[in-house]
């Protein structure tokens, strides 16, 4: 059970608008290493997130269990701050990277999925969002074997690393 969040939610069928959760525990100067500090933690199904912002610089947010939408929202973190096993859509989302700002040796990801299994119905999909900020990042790296982030006509700016995506401990794909 996590114990770091600034918000956790699990009703289903839920609609937040203009929001703004924010955990500034690892918020440099800290001393190393950096910890999990959750913004928000989503598990309810059918959860729309409408001009949301969400800050942190790890974990930021965990999109948890359960369907969600997120629209025209903010989410800013720096290690693994959008993750979890949810089925998410982010639409026309500003996804800012601060690793650059806090931790500026180290390279971020923006992205972990957990998706376990070939049938399992869970990712992430970014549509017709910006990705920018400051530092390095990689899009995500693999939580799982099966993980699944798509990207679709998206802007993504100098901030992501050209390699794109780490497989962490997962090396093959199966």
């Amino acid at each position: 059970m996590n114990k770091s969040g600034t918000i956790t939610s699990y009703p289903d069928n839920i609609l937040m608008k203009g929001i703004t959760f924010k955990n500034t525990h690892n918020i440099p100067p800290v001393t190393p290493p950096v910890k999990q500090a959750l913004a928000a933690e989503i598990h309810g199904d059918k959860s729309v997130f409408y001009e949301c912002s969400f800050y942190g610089l790890q974990d930021t947010l965990w999109d948890a269990t359960g369907r969600h939408y997120f629209y025209k929202s903010y989410i800013e973190g720096g290690i693994d701050f959008i993750f979890g096993y949810a089925q998410s859509i982010y639409e026309d989302c500003t996804i800012n990277v601060n690793m650059g700002v806090y931790e500026p040796q180290l390279t971020g990801y923006i992205t972990a999925n957990g998706r376990v299994s070939a049938k399992d119905t869970s990712g992430f999909v970014f549509k017709s969002c910006r990705i920018g900020g400051s530092g390095k990042a990689y899009l995500g790296r693999a939580w799982s074997g099966f993980s699944r982030v798509i990207i679709v006509n998206s802007v993504l700016s100098d901030v992501v690393v050209p390699l794109g995506w780490d497989s962490w401990n997962y090396g093959k794909a199966v």
